[in-house]
């Protein structure tokens, strides 16, 4: 039996990639969450190669969970053409096979590679999506620009709260 390359080795989990990067697109995150584990499982055995696919993963259905603006998975979500997300992937592919990369790296890059070219398809495919099922108050906050935020006071101070129930 010929041993698989790590590449073939890797994409053998496209399917599992993409279709946890097309739950976190459409929001489905618990669904997102259950793959997850599943992958974890496949991935054993692997070694550095499969840490790095599996953490790569894992960080897009996180940033997704948190909302947090700044991860590169939600910015090219929000703003990415699928042009431009398409061209990132190969990039991550050509990236990937760089002679001074680790296992670890190289599993990230492929993971990397596989989520971009599925977001591509994703935008390509639903180009609205992301922008119809944000909340009107996120438009809003967004117009405002991103350094916009409210600071709410605090409900009461500890010690109003320890004088009133001692």
């Amino acid at each position: 039996m010929v041993p698989l390359s790590t590449y073939d080795l890797l994409h053998k989990f496209e399917a599992e990639a993409s279709q946890i990067v097309r739950y976190v697109y459409f929001r489905s995150l618990p669904r997102a969450e259950q793959d997850l584990s599943v992958l974890k499982n496949k991935l054993n055995g692997t070694g550095e190669l499969g840490r790095g696919f599996y953490d790569a993963i894992r960080g897009i259905y996180n940033c997704a969970r948190e909302r947090d603006l700044a991860s590169l998975y939600i910015k090219l979500y929000r703003k990415g053409t699928a042009q431009e997300i398409s061209a990132l992937s190969d990039r991550f592919r050509n990236e990937a096979y760089r002679p001074t990369i680790d296992d670890y790296e190289r599993g990230f890059l492929i993971a990397w590679e596989i989520a971009a070219k599925t977001l591509a398809f994703l935008k390509e495919n639903y180009p609205e999506y992301p922008l119809n099922s944000e909340p009107q108050e996120k438009k809003k906050q967004q117009e405002a620009g991103d350094d916009a935020f409210v600071v709410a006071p605090r409900k009461k101070a500890r010690e109003e709260r320890k004088g009133r129930e001692g």
